[in-house]
């Protein structure tokens, strides 16, 4: 996917201007929260059917990826430009999210 092959690359740049430990310290862990609620959102949704707890979740996906956004700005600008297509993509797919469950109501 050509959207998490440029946040990879985003990651890598940041890594390369980071200047001590901490700082890389702080982008692995906005990663792995990213990875994490990046992992959850779709089996919540397809699998479990549950779209009531994916828009739930995707709040926290949301957020993670604006943290990456954010914090790969305080590295270089370029990487986060590299994350705003992914920024987008989740934005459009919680608007998605939310109207289906506003649609389809009750869920459970």
């Amino acid at each position: 996917m050509i959207i998490l092959g440029l946040a990879a690359w985003a990651a890598i740049l940041s890594w390369d201007q980071a200047d001590s430990q901490s700082e890389q310290a702080m982008l692995i862990a906005v990663y792995a929260a990213n990875f994490l609620f990046h992992l959850l959102w779709s089996p919540l949704f397809f699998k479990y059917q549950r779209p009531d707890w994916a828009l739930i979740e995707v709040v926290f996906l949301w957020l993670s990826v604006t943290a990456m956004l954010a914090l790969t700005w305080s590295f270089t600008p370029l990487a986060s430009i590299m994350i705003l297509p992914y920024f987008l993509w989740v934005s459009f797919a919680a608007i998605l999210n939310a109207k289906i469950v506003q649609l389809n109501r009750p869920f459970g």
